[in-house]
């Protein structure tokens, strides 16, 4: 079992969280629920609970949505539930204990990604520590339930096995029939064939998608291409992150990807050097490491986690609307910046310039567009006003992804949270800086360490 910390049991502080509670000194960020007013026409950002890094979602069969986010203080990969992709509950964890194939008992449980497949449910998730390349790797849990209890199935591969660092940021995908994982951290995005049980990978497949300084792959199928999403830039770093998520679409799904400036992914080997299509704002800093799921209408939406709002260093879980310009690249939410009002997924319009949607985009910040040729991003603004904390620095990322199983249910992922405040947050879990929910208490980080995650 999970230990307990500070003597509070981690469900009740979870839940306590992800209700809005105040804390003793300093204002509650709202958050999902708790900024909702009646009209379920639409929502507002971010969405909840607290404890959601990386976040991957899957749509059951009886029509609940499920979210898996990476590992808390409290719970290793904690599970949230809802109906509308909107309303999330915490409600229990995935694993009851950690697995048993790493030598290194300051491991981490990261980036989980859930999948429908063969008549299970699959939990890839990332077993690493910050700031090493001690042969990490992405093992596999099963269940019978997306509420689980998962059992774990080991590992499916690790850096070792594959001659390469970092191989963590899993993305499960079936194409054609045939499984494969794309991931990577810092080092490239690669991918690689899996066995039919997709328990293990195939010698002698592995293929290269993206350069370095990229981390968080997520791929979906639309308008006759496949899109791989990543993030760049540095995550973790509270108000100093510069996370931002970027794109490449290819014909076929081992590539080559190419972006709107048809520069070829692989060419790309520093930070934020692509085309972004959702960049942060001084409401919502550090956007990235996100997954995505399509509604009843058959539209995306991308599931992420900012790095930090502007009441509140923590990372949150934030949803927004893919759209398709007429080139048919996505825009992210109307402007390519997080929302704070949007539309309810499955409603009967998306109007940018209507009474539901407004954007986190203050007057005189850059937008990022699809349709932007230059190839520069915008940084991400801060607020003057924002409260600082001590935060782990150094490489990118965060981790979390998309997939989509055999059976049309689909996955995502993203990141953290329901209102409370940074000073509420750490009297009530004992954590050791601002934002401990997203970054393990132990100072191993939690995401992309790119180049830094083992």
């Amino acid at each position: 079992m999970t230990e307990r910390r500070s003597g509070i049991d981690r469900r009740s502080v979870l839940r306590s969280i992800g209700a809005g509670t105040l804390g003793a000194a300093g204002a509650t960020v709202a958050s999902g629920p708790a900024t909702a007013d009646e009209n379920e026409s639409h929502y507002h950002n971010p969405v909840g609970p607290i404890g959601f890094g990386d976040v991957s979602i899957i749509h059951a069969d009886d029509g609940t949505y499920y979210a898996y986010g990476t590992e808390t203080p409290y719970d290793i990969v904690p599970i949230a539930r809802c109906d509308d992709m909107v309303s999330w509950e915490y409600f229990t964890q995935a694993l009851q204990s950690y697995p048993d194939w790493r030598d290194n008992e300051d491991a981490g449980i990261w980036a989980p990604d859930v999948n429908y497949y063969d008549g299970q449910y699959h939990l890839y998730y990332s077993y690493s520590t910050w700031g090493s390349q001690n042969n990490p790797g992405i093992g596999l849990a099963t269940a019978d339930s997306p509420e689980g209890p998962f059992e774990d199935q080991g590992p499916v591969f690790r850096g070792e096995d594959l001659g390469m660092t970092n191989c963590i940021d899993g993305d499960f995908r079936v194409v054609d029939g045939t499984p494969y994982m794309v991931w990577g951290s810092w080092y490239g995005i690669h991918g690689v064939e899996l066995t039919e049980a997709a328990d293990d990978y195939v010698e002698g497949t592995e293929f290269h998608l993206a350069g370095d300084m990229r981390e968080g792959p997520m791929t979906i199928r639309e308008n006759g291409y496949y899109y791989l999403f990543y993030s760049t830039g540095h995550c973790c770093d509270g108000y100093d992150s510069t996370y931002e998520v970027e794109v490449g679409r290819a014909e076929e799904f081992t590539g080559p990807y190419y972006n709107q400036n048809g520069t070829d992914l692989r060419e790309l080997n520093e930070h934020r050097s692509g085309v972004a299509v959702l960049s942060g704002t001084d409401r919502f800093t550090g956007p990235g490491h996100n997954g995505a799921i399509q509604d009843e209408n058959d539209d995306w939406w991308m599931l992420y986690h900012v790095e930090a709002t502007e009441a509140d260093e923590t990372r949150y879980m934030m949803l927004d609307r893919i759209r398709w310009d007429e080139d048919d690249w996505p825009v992210i939410g109307c402007n390519g910046h997080p929302s704070a009002e949007s539309p309810v997924p499955g409603a009967d319009s998306y109007d940018c310039d209507g009474e539901h949607f407004e954007t986190s985009l203050s007057t005189g910040t850059p937008t990022a567009t699809a349709g932007d040729e230059s190839g520069e991003t915008p940084e991400p603004t801060v607020s003057a006003a924002s409260p600082t904390t001590t935060a782990e620095s150094g490489t990118p990322a965060d981790e979390s992804t998309e997939t989509t199983g055999s059976t049309a249910e689909t996955t995502t992922t993203s990141a953290t949270g329901d209102g409370m405040s940074v000073l509420a947050t750490v009297a009530a879990l004992g954590g050791t800086a601002a934002g401990a929910l997203a970054r393990r208490d132990t100072g191993d980080g939690d995401g992309d360490r790119g180049g830094e995650g083992d």
